[in-house]
C-alpha cells in the first residue's frame, strides 16, 4: 500500500491487520463466529454504563441481541448458499454517530472482512461501541481480530483510492457532494458499491385519529423521528400532511406538545435559527405557495404550504423546521414522492393505501412505509437495499 500509517488513526485493528485484510478469508452468511460475536458485543455494550445516556447505543444493543439476529437468519433462507464478497469498505456519514455500526453488522452477517471510515467529528458513541469491540477481539474473539478495522483519517483521496482497490463493496453513507468526490476513486473490476444520499422524508397524520391517540406518546415518538437528530438523518419528516375532518384542532395540539418536549430536551445553537429563517426567505423569494406559521417559533418553524410542488424540498432545514400541508386526499402528496424522498411515516393512515399509492403511480422515491416515532428503527433493509443480502453472494449449485 502507498498508505503511511501516520496518517491514519486506528480505533480498532492496526496497520497489520489492515495490510493482511486481501488475505483473509470470507465467512458464510450468518455464521455462528459472526451471530455470536454481534451477541456478546450487544451484552458488553449493555454492560457498560456510558451507554445510559445514549438512547441509539442501547437500540443498537438491543438490535444485535441473538433473538434478533436468529429471527433475522430465519429471513434469509438461502443464506447457506451465500459467502461474504470479501472486504467492505464503510464510509460512515458524519451526522448518525451509531451508523458505521449498523453498516458493519449488516456486512459480518453477510461474512465480509470490513474497513470502516468513521467521521473526524468525535462521538462518544463511537468511543463506547469500538471500545466494546477491542475488549471482545483482545478476548474470547480474536479469532475475528482480521476481520476489522475501524479507521478516521482526514480527507485524503490517495487513502480512499487505496482502500477502495482493496475492496470488493463499497458503502458511502453521506451527502451527494461526498458520493461524487468519493466516487473518483476507482473500484475493482468485480467490486460493487451501494450508496445512501442525500433524502427526505414525510410524516402523513389523519387528524382524526390523532386526536384519539395517546398524544404524548405520539409527541415523543415525533421527536425522535426529527429533533434527535436534528433532522439530519434521511429518515427524518421534513414536511407533516395533514388528513381528515380536525385538522386545525390537531394541529394546535399536536405542535404544542411537541414544543413542551422540544423546550425541555433540545439545545438549538443559534445559528439554527438563523439558518431556517435564510431556507425560509429563499423560498419565499421563488415561491407564492408558502407562508410562515405566525404560531411557530425559533424551536419549531413551521411553513404552511398551499401546494406541493417537486422542487420543495430543495429548500428543506433541520433543527425544528417542517413544511405542512393540509390534503384533502393523501393522492396529493404524489408530487413529493421524488426520487429523493426515502421514508413515509403515517399515523392514522391506512398503510395499504399508502402502499397501494405508491405502486399505483409508479413513483420514483418512497423505500419504507413506517409508523410515526419508528423512522429511526434499525432494520436489514435500508433505502431499497437488502443489505444483507447486496454485502454477500450467492454461490449456484447446479442440479
Amino acid at each position: 500500500m502507498r498508505i503511511n500509517s501516520n496518517d491514519i488513526e486506528f480505533l480498532v485493528g492496526n496497520f497489520d491487520v489492515l495490510n493482511n485484510m486481501p488475505n483473509v478469508p470470507v465467512l458464510p452468511m450468518f455464521s455462528d463466529k459472526a451471530v455470536d460475536f454481534l451477541s456478546e458485543l450487544s451484552k458488553e455494550l449493555l454492560n457498560d454504563k456510558r451507554v445510559r445516556g445514549y438512547i441509539d447505543v442501547i437500540s443498537y444493543a438491543y438490535w444485535i441481541r441473538k433473538s434478533s439476529l436468529v429471527t433475522a437468519k430465519n429471513k434469509h433462507p438461502d443464506h447457506k448458499n451465500r459467502l461474504g464478497r470479501g472486504i467492505a469498505f464503510h464510509i460512515a456519514p458524519s451526522n448518525v454517530p451509531v451508523n458505521f455500526a449498523v453498516s458493519m453488522t449488516s456486512s459480518v452477517l453477510a461474512g465480509n472482512i470490513n474497513i470502516i471510515r468513521v467521521s473526524n467529528k468525535q462521538f462518544e458513541q463511537v468511543n463506547i461501541i469500538s471500545d466494546a469491540i477491542n475488549a471482545l477481539l483482545n478476548g474470547k474473539f480474536s479469532n475475528l481480530k482480521p476481520y476489522f478495522c475501524i479507521v478516521r483519517y482526514e480527507h485524503s483521496n490517495l487513502i480512499t483510492e487505496e482502500l477502495s482497490s482493496i475492496c470488493d463493496v463499497r458503502i458511502i453513507w453521506g451527502g451527494n457532494r461526498t458520493i461524487e468526490t468519493i466516487r473518483q476513486a476507482k473500484l475493482p473490476p468485480r467490486g460493487i458499491e451501494m450508496t445512501f444520499a442525500d433524502r427526505f422524508s414525510v410524516a402523513v397524520i389523519n387528524s382524526e385519529k390523532y386526536l384519539q391517540s395517546d398524544i404524548k406518546k405520539t409527541a415523543k415518538g415525533f421527536y425522535t423521528d426529527t429533533y434527535y437528530t436534528d433532522q439530519n438523518a434521511c429518515s427524518s419528516p421534513r414536511i407533516v400532511v395533514w388528513t381528515g375532518g380536525k385538522i386545525k384542532e390537531a394541529k394546535e395540539i399536536f405542535w404544542k406538545e411537541l414544543e413542551i418536549l422540544v423546550k425541555n430536551d433540545y439545545d438549538m445553537k443559534p445559528v439554527q435559527a438563523v439558518d431556517k429563517y435564510n431556507s425560509f426567505c429563499s423560498l419565499a423569494m421563488s415561491s407564492q405557495n408558502v407562508s410562515l406559521n405566525k404560531q411557530g417559533n425559533n424551536l419549531i418553524m413551521r411553513i404552511d404550504v398551499k401546494k406541493l410542488t417537486p422542487n420543495l424540498m430543495d429548500y428543506k432545514n433541520g433543527g425544528g423546521y417542517f413544511f405542512e400541508y393540509d390534503a384533502k386526499n393523501i393522492s396529493e402528496i404524489v408530487p413529493i414522492l421524488t426520487k429523493q424522498c426515502q421514508t413515509i411515516s403515517f399515523l392514522g393512515e391506512n398503510k395499504e393505501e399508502i402502499k397501494e399509492l405508491v405502486f399505483k403511480n409508479g413513483v420514483r422515491g418512497v423505500d419504507r412505509i413506517v409508523p410515526l416515532g419508528e423512522t429511526m428503527g434499525l432494520e436489514f433493509i435500508w433505502d431499497g437495499y437488502k443489505m444483507i443480502e447486496n454485502m454477500s453472494r450467492f454461490v449456484y449449485f447446479g442440479e
